[in-house]
């Protein structure tokens, strides 16, 4: 039986039967996990097309956006997924952390920024965006401001308060002012040569694309290789480009074991000479570790990092 909190989340959305690739969409959640939980767990049930095709009850997507939520707080999903839907907003009601002063956001920010992106206004969207990144520096407003946007602006989604479309107006948005700025600074050529890239099937670049700024400010040789790619390309690329260090992210949706196993493929198939280094929310919530792969605690640790590169390969003295 479903219960009455799901009926009424369900209310709120078109009564339709979405398939599975909007569903991805609107929950950040791969297909293929999708039909791992089914298998496993039982949940999400799908209904079948005439075709034979997934189709998903809007009760079901409403509920796969709160397990999000709390797979984006560590939560595994065997331990929640067959929760009602009530009991999952008590622990994300509960669960939610006071910020601490130094993570606090800009004054106003929520408040703006829920304002602009109600206003379905890009041209509103980019002008807010570009005056704060203006204001700040590119530095500051990928650390002090982007790092808590995105979760906020991701929260206000899972939670109904804005729609799929202007999350995604927002990172669209935002995207275009970072890479804007990036090109605005001077050329890094500083190692560690920094590759950037993402797994098969994960398509969230808002990490990787932080961590570059990060480390194109410092003037480290960062590159970009977008979202996507397979081991056999990326192990092509590192010889080609000469690459030191592979960083990649991994969001809370995507499967911790298959990122594991990834991360296992790709060291045995990189020279140790070649670091791997990743993090994000799906590394978070793994138990697992992997020899010689440093895991990236947190955005501002990717400095402490390239610290320890250099200072391994002779580049630093110790103090």
């Amino acid at each position: 039986m479903k219960d009455d909190a799901a009926l009424a989340l369900a209310n709120d959305l078109p009564q339709v039967l979405l398939p599975i690739n909007a569903v991805e969409r609107e929950t950040g959640i791969s297909k293929e996990l999708l039909r791992m939980w089914e298998r496993r767990y039982g949940f999400p049930a799908p209904n079948r097309d005439a075709q034979g095709d997934r189709v998903y009850p809007p009760e079901q997507v409403a509920k796969l956006r709160v397990i999000r939520r709390l797979l984006d707080g560590g939560f595994r999903p065997g331990k929640i997924i067959n929760l009602t839907v009530s009991a999952l907003e008590q622990l994300v009601n509960s669960h939610q952390p006071a910020p601490a002063a130094a993570t606090q956001s800009p004054p106003k920010l929520e408040q703006e920024l829920l304002e602009v992106l109600k206003s379905r206004d890009p041209y509103a969207v980019s002008q807010y965006l570009n005056h704060q990144v203006t204001r700040m520096g590119l530095e500051a407003f990928v650390m002090d401001l982007m790092q808590h946007a995105n979760a906020f602006v991701g929260d206000a989604w899972m939670r109904g308060v804005i729609e799929i479309y202007e999350e995604h107006l927002y990172t669209e948005q935002v995207q275009s002012i970072v890479r804007h700025s990036m090109s605005n600074l001077r050329p890094s050529t500083s190692k560690p040569r920094v590759m950037l890239t993402t797994a098969p099937d994960e398509q969230h670049t808002l990490g990787i694309l932080m961590v570059e700024a990060l480390l194109r400010v410092d003037e480290v040789d960062a590159i970009s290789f977008g979202a996507q790619m397979p081991i056999r390309e990326i192990h092509n690329a590192v010889n080609r480009h000469q690459i030191d260090v592979v960083l990649l992210s991994f969001s809370a949706s995507y499967p911790s074991n298959r990122a594991i196993e990834f991360l296992e493929e790709l060291r045995f198939r990189l020279p140790l000479s070649v670091d791997i280094w990743c993090g994000g929310g799906g590394m978070r919530n793994s138990r697992r570790e992997v020899e010689d792969v440093t895991i990236i605690e947190s955005l501002g640790s990717v400095r402490s990092s390239v610290l320890q590169w250099r200072r391994a390969h002779g580049m630093l003295r110790d103090q």
